[in-house]
């Protein structure tokens, strides 16, 4: 230091050209062109919302189930003589299932016709005695005339006819009450033949020959499962829980499809055939069973499988990307691009179609919509942008069956 107050004329010039530096430094620094030191503007994607017909689907978790299930039980007390089928087989309608030793019921059945035959033979031989009886009234008829007999020999034939008349009536209804034995003792006998009441396949067989069965089965004896459980899947229904807000939108005699874990890749067409018309008051959803034909019996009672019921197309629907849909608490909105600048658009979507969304308000369709770069502006952003073609945005064809869900 002592050195430069030594010679202050360095001093002097050292101070100036570090002024003279300075200048420079802040003549550039605030003399530049402000366009040149903005940031630039973000690019982003855009799209014109697509306009086309839209079939929505209400999408569903189901249980498939027989179109009928019976358990199978014996009418008749007595032990299983025969088991015709097993589990898995597939039997006709009013095939042979089951066979109840029938031994007593035959014996049965031979004891009634011989009962019926002795009560047909003295009906046969009432008759006999009441001709007998009307052809001596007759006669005593004809020798009253001529005083031949009393009128008290009159009137013993007219009661003898009258009692052969009665004794035929009560055998006549004796007759009656065997036949009615007999056919009781022959249902029995057809009983113990134990048939299928449809077609379908065995799904359980739950006792073996030798079991005893008994006609009074009670609902909390170990035999309630019956003897055979036997299953009709040529029809399926499918059971789905329909949530109270879409009730209104399911109707009878709507299509169906369905896929199941079983066959992925394949899907089957059904038909809305029941609803049970009330809500469950626990779950607060309406049963509804759909029809599925099923004649290859691919399909299986206890299947797990995703079902979509079509409820409706909607004509020239305006659509987006779901991505370019955001959403701040309870608003949904997206960015449309006017005179270079994002304005925040709030909107209210409707059917979703895979990657893309139904908006139902807040657009027209002739918008350019942000869809890529959202994140990078704000209300009043300006943007570049750049058109993107719906084609490239990986938008399913409404004829493909994909699924359409609402919100």
């Amino acid at each position: 230091m002592n050195r430069l107050f030594r010679h202050p004329i360095v001093t002097l010039g050292s101070l100036a050209l570090l002024v003279v530096i300075g200048l420079v430094v802040f003549r550039l620094g605030t003399g530049a062109d402000p366009a040149q030191r903005k940031a630039p503007r973000p690019v982003v994607g855009t799209m014109i919302p697509i306009k086309e017909d839209l079939d929505v689907y209400l999408s569903y978790t189901a249980d498939i189930l027989p179109n009928q299930i019976v358990n199978i039980f014996s009418r008749v007390d007595g032990y299983i003589a025969k088991l015709h089928v097993d589990k898995g087989d597939f039997v006709k309608r009013n095939q042979l299932l089951i066979e109840i030793d029938h031994t007593d019921y035959q014996h049965a059945v031979n004891q009634a016709k011989a009962n019926l035959a002795a009560a047909s033979a003295k009906v046969a031989q009432q008759h006999a005695a009441l001709r007998n009886a009307t052809l001596t009234l007759d006669r005593m008829k004809a020798l009253i005339q001529n005083q031949f007999v009393s009128q008290q020999d009159l009137d013993t034939a007219q009661v003898n006819v009258d009692a052969a008349a009665a004794a035929l009536e009560s055998l006549q209804a004796q007759v009656k009450q065997m036949e009615v034995a007999l056919a009781q003792a022959e249902t029995n006998l057809a009983y113990s033949y134990i048939r299928a009441p449809f077609a379908g396949y065995i799904a359980e067989r739950n006792l073996d020959v030798g079991a005893y069965v008994t006609g009074t089965t009670a609902s909390t004896s170990t035999l309630s499962r019956g003897i055979l459980s036997l299953h009709d899947i040529d029809t399926v229904r499918v059971l789905i829980d329909v949530v109270e807000k879409e009730v209104p939108l399911i109707k009878i005699g709507q299509k169906a499809e369905l896929r199941t874990e079983a066959y992925p890749g394949e899907t089957f067409e059904g038909t809305v055939a029941r609803m049970a018309q009330t809500l469950n008051r626990a779950t607060r959803t309406m049963p509804v069973e759909i029809d599925v034909v099923n004649t290859d019996r691919r399909l299986k009672g206890g299947m797990f499988a995703r079902v979509k019921v079509h409820v409706g197309t909607h004509r020239m629907a305006v659509q987006l990307p779901i991505d370019a849909v955001s959403r701040a608490e309870d608003t949904q909105y997206v960015f449309v691009v006017r005179d270079g600048l994002a304005r925040r658009t709030a909107v209210e979507i409707g059917a979703r179609n895979g990657n893309w969304v139904e908006i139902t308000n807040g657009l027209t369709g002739d918008e350019e919509v942000i869809v890529s770069g959202k994140d990078m502006v704000r209300d009043g952003t300006a943007v570049q942008t750049q058109l993107l073609n719906p084609v490239d945005s990986d938008r399913p064809l409404r004829r493909s069956g994909v699924q359409v869900s609402t919100p």
